[in-house]
C-alpha cells in the first residue's frame, strides 16, 4: 500500500451516495402516494361515493 502525502491524490467517493439518494426518493414516492390515497378518499366521501360495508 503506498503513502498518501496529500489529501489532493485522494480519487473517489462523493458527497451523495446512490443509496441515499435512492432512500430519499423512495421516501417522496411514499409520501406522494399517500397523499393521492387520502385525498382520493377525502373526495370520495365528499361526493357520498363510498361503497357501503356488508
Amino acid at each position: 500500500m503506498r503513502e498518501i502525502k496529500n489529501l489532493d491524490e485522494i480519487v473517489g467517493g462523493t458527497t451523495l451516495s446512490g443509496s441515499i439518494i435512492n432512500a430519499f426518493t423512495n421516501i417522496l414516492d411514499l409520501i406522494i402516494n399517500i397523499g393521492r390515497g387520502l385525498g382520493s378518499s377525502i373526495r370520495r366521501i365528499s361526493e357520498n361515493k363510498v361503497c357501503p360495508l356488508k
